[in-house]
């Protein structure tokens, strides 16, 4: 059996561990578990759910980037649930909850299939583009099997919302900025572990390598690369009675260029531009055999680097900058741009960001839903649809695939035969792990995929079941009306 390419140390396992549910089996929705054990049709027949974002990303036109399978996988399909698991909650919801029921049948099949879920996920792989286009959507992926055990997925699927968002924004900075650009935005994540699963997100989306979270550079070192610089505590801790806060801001910056060949320090200490720059310019000047170079990250940053690149070239130094400050893709490009219209490279100036990726990062901004399209009666898989009074809301029937044809994406069911590429893997095989991919070479699909494509188009056959399925309840609709 292939190895997963993220779990290979005892540590990144260790992640993997620690983003688990405590408990897989208890770790789902009330109604869910509720349904399930109200139904036998509903939980034991073969059922196919379809992971979808239904709203593109505001600030993306009609783009997402997929990512995250790693913690989508790694968390649910790598470790086998026990027999003790499954009738400790199994017990405990029969008798202790308020709802007190619990599908033993579904979960006995996952018992009987050495502790797997016994479902197959079919899945756009790691960096694919696709889109929201024109009232319709690209399905992301899909989950077959026992239906009861498709359905508890649902949260989980769901909170694949974060890497795609992560990855797309991290996109978006990728196609602003270029690669002078790095990540400062551990403490704006739920916790360390999430911002290591964030980090691997961004590299997918936008090749990011450069961070400060030390834990992601120590679990993943062939990925990221850690870049430290002086923050105000620096400067604040060297303050005291009787010492000014010039020479309080000399004397921490020079201590500091003792210890590092590579100083990045800040210069709004007291003012950027009548006390901070003039001191680095100094310090560069004077520790000529190391790099020292501002951060600005308060005021006006763009004006900042003009005035510092004018200061530099006065001075005969070759420098480089590093800006931070709320930084968006638009702040970003509107930065080097600037610089570049005084006549100066772009290239010098490296992009901090943090914030920005959780900023608007919910599952409400894509709205990704995750609804049953198929049920199997009697041997024959039948299509379903949900319908909604909220435009937009409504799911792809069947058991759907997607297909690439030229700058095209095909949405069809899976027994169609479409003149295209198929470009849904098969992630999950019976409760399995099946998806291997690294991280470059969900790099490389992103670069190659990102303004590809144009067009979304339902296949003959699924508009033909979203036809006769809105036929049907729209003269249900008219039967009714005309009975009032």
């Amino acid at each position: 059996m292939a190895t997963l390419p993220l779990a290979q140390t005892k540590e990144q396992i260790a992640l993997w561990d620690s983003l688990q549910p405590v408990s897989r089996v208890a770790a789902t929705d009330t109604y869910k578990r509720t349904m399930s054990a109200s139904s036998d049709l509903f939980a034991d027949n073969y059922a196919v759910y379809t992971l979808a974002a239904r709203r593109p990303l505001q600030e993306a036109g009609n783009q997402l980037v997929n990512a995250g399978l790693e913690k989508l996988l790694y968390t649910w399909f790598r470790n086998p649930i026990t027999r003790e698991e499954v009738e400790r909650v199994g017990e405990f919801f029969e008798k202790q909850s308020s709802v007190k029921k619990f599908p033993w049948k579904a979960w006995q099949a996952v018992l009987e299939n050495d502790g797997f879920l016994p479902v197959d996920v079919y899945s756009l792989p790691g960096g694919q583009t696709f889109l929201i286009k024109d009232g319709k959507y690209t399905p992301i992926a899909t989950v077959e099997g026992v239906g009861a055990i498709a359905s508890h997925l649902e949260a989980h699927f769901e909170n694949q919302y974060t890497a795609i968002i992560h990855a797309t924004k991290a996109r978006l900075f990728q196609e602003a900025v270029g690669i002078n650009k790095a990540e400062f935005g551990l403490r704006s994540d739920f916790t360390a572990n999430d911002h290591v699963a964030r980090m691997l997100a961004l590299s997918v989306g936008g090749n990011f390598v450069y961070t400060s979270d030390d834990q992601a550079v120590y679990l993943f070192p062939d990925l990221f690369e850690d870049v430290g610089t002086v923050g105000h505590e620096f400067p604040m801790a060297y303050q005291r009675e009787g010492e000014t806060l010039e020479r309080a801001q000399e004397k921490a910056y020079r201590n500091f260029i003792n210890a590092n060949d590579r100083s990045a320090l800040l210069p709004d200490i007291i003012s950027t531009i009548h006390s901070g720059l003039p001191l680095i310019l100094r310090l560069a000047q004077e520790y000529n055999g190391k790099t020292v170079i501002p951060r600005m990250d308060s005021g006006d940053v763009p004006a900042q680097t003009i005035i510092w690149k004018r200061m530099a070239l006065e001075a005969g130094l070759e420098t480089t900058i590093v800006v931070e400050d709320g930084y968006t893709p638009e702040k970003g490009r509107a930065t080097k741009e600037l610089y570049a219209e005084n006549g100066f490279d772009p290239a010098e100036i490296t992009v901090g960001t943090g914030g920005y990726f959780e900023d608007g990062t919910t599952r409400d901004a894509i709205s990704l839903s995750y609804k049953r399209g198929a049920t199997e009666h009697e041997g024959t898989l039948e299509p379903s649809l949900k319908f909604s009074d909220t435009p937009g809301k409504e799911s792809i029937p069947g058991q759907v695939r997607v297909y690439e044809r030229g700058n095209q994406l095909i949405v069809a069911q899976a027994y169609e035969d479409i003149d295209g590429t198929p470009l849904m893997q098969k992630a999950v095989d019976n409760g399995r792990i099946n998806y291997f991919e690294t991280i470059q070479t969900q790099q490389d699909r992103a670069n190659r995929t990102w303004g590809r494509y144009n067009s979304v188009t339902y296949s003959l056959e699924t508009e033909r079941i979203i036809a006769e399925r809105n036929a049907e309840r729209e003269a249900i609709v008219a039967r009714l009306e005309g009975g009032r």
